[in-house]
């Protein structure tokens, strides 16, 4: 079964892939303009890689509560549940982006914190 792991963002989404029980790589950033653009392209995806599940870091704030990104990511994951037929886990996110920023990565941030969502 094949995976793909979201970290959803205001302007980029960052997108990793994973075989069931192994380990997750960095697959790309595609570009937040419109959710019909967003769409398309996973729909694409989901195709091309025969993706089965989608996993999904919800960014509850430290105390575990939600907050205004969590409702966004929120609305997100609805969308995706009315427009693809997928399963969908939603995994917290905390701190996967300051995992790669102390590793001194910065470029495409995105698609390595989908995998740090797809790894944990």
């Amino acid at each position: 079964m094949k995976i793909l792991g979201i970290d959803y963002g205001d302007k980029n989404i960052g997108l990793a892939l994973a075989e069931h029980n192994s380990i997750a790589v960095p697959y790309k950033v595609i570009k937040n303009s419109s959710l019909t653009e967003v769409l398309l392209e996973l729909k694409e995806l989901v195709k091309k890689e025969e993706i089965e599940l989608l996993v999904i870091g919800m960014p509850y704030s430290l105390n575990s509560k939600e907050n205004e990104r969590t409702g966004i990511t929120k609305e997100f994951i609805s969308f995706l549940k009315d427009n693809l037929d997928l399963k969908i886990e939603i995994i917290n996110e905390q701190f996967t982006s300051q995992l790669y920023i102390k590793m001194g990565l910065k470029d495409n941030l995105d698609k390595y914190a989908a995998t740090a969502i797809l790894d944990s």
